[in-house]
């Protein structure tokens, strides 16, 4: 995440939005954060939030639609990976805004995106 590489710590700004219950994961989102981080107990930090997190499943259905999205995709020229399928995937399925510097996210018409994550909710 850009917070942390400019020495912010993400659970600050993502705090508020928490409480609003304004942010959710899955294990896709879970997993390429935690991978990222350097520090042991940065990690276990930020493994804590997310477990306070609500989390959308990604079951057979999710598994399903994510095929889908990726079939139409690559049928129109635009091959994503397959981790940022899943999360547009998840997002989608409760009309979230994907918060990510990810350009690829901009290529799903269906999907909410933007850059950046806004100081406040």
């Amino acid at each position: 995440m850009d917070l942390q590489r400019a020495g912010i710590d993400p659970r600050q700004r993502l705090h508020l939005w928490a409480s609003q219950g304004q942010i959710y994961q899955c294990g896709v989102i879970r997993s390429e954060f935690l991978r990222g981080l350097r520090r042991p107990d940065v990690r276990d930090a930020m493994e804590a939030f997310f477990d306070v997190l609500p989390e959308i499943p990604t079951d057979a259905r999710l598994w399903r639609e994510t095929s889908e999205l990726a079939w139409q995709l690559d049928r129109a020229g635009k091959i994503l990976p397959l981790t940022d399928l899943v999360i547009a995937s998840c997002a989608i399925r409760i009309g979230a805004t994907v918060i990510s510097p990810d350009r690829h996210f901009q290529n799903i018409e269906s999907l909410q995106w933007r850059e950046d994550l806004p100081e406040r909710p």
